[in-house]
C-alpha cells in the first residue's frame, strides 16, 4: 500500500522527495526553498533526493507566525 505526501509528512522517520512536497501544495520556488534549507539525503543508488518529513515539519513550526513576533 502506498502512502499518501501527508501521510508521510505525519510519520515518524518518514521522507520527502520534491515530488511529494508539490503534492503538498508548494509551488517549485517552495520546494527549491525547503530543499535548500532542509538537510538533504542522497541515498547510494538512488537518483531523488529527499528530505526528512522531521526536518520538513521543524521548518514550517519555525517560519510560521503565531502571533508572539513580526516576521
Amino acid at each position: 500500500m502506498t502512502s499518501t505526501a501527508s501521510e508521510r509528512l505525519q510519520t515518524a522517520g518518514a521522507f520527502l522527495s520534491r515530488t511529494d512536497l508539490a503534492a503538498l501544495g508548494l509551488s517549485r520556488r517552495g520546494v527549491d526553498a525547503a530543499f535548500r534549507a532542509c538537510p538533504v539525503v542522497v541515498l547510494p543508488g538512488f537518483s531523488k533526493p529527499l528530505i526528512k518529513a522531521a526536518d520538513f515539519r521543524a521548518l514550517v513550526d519555525r517560519n510560521t507566525y503565531d502571533g508572539d513576533c513580526v516576521r
